[in-house]
């Protein structure tokens, strides 16, 4: 899903639920992970996948 497509209160929520799953260290706050997250995404190094099977929407690393 191109981001840009996304209101801002839908990405806002994808990158918040991710962002709450860890992987990040744990004195950085929720902010500041979407923040990185955000980063990433006009850097093109993640993107954003929905999977219709499942109904999912995931935070994936691009290849």
């Amino acid at each position: 899903i191109p981001y840009q497509q996304l209101s801002p209160e839908a990405l806002r929520g994808i990158l918040e639920e991710y962002a709450t799953r860890g992987g990040f260290e744990a004195d950085t706050s929720i902010d500041s992970r979407i923040e990185e997250m955000m980063e990433k995404l006009r850097q093109k190094k993640i993107k954003i996948v929905f999977d219709p099977k499942t109904g999912l929407t995931n935070v994936a690393a691009r290849k």
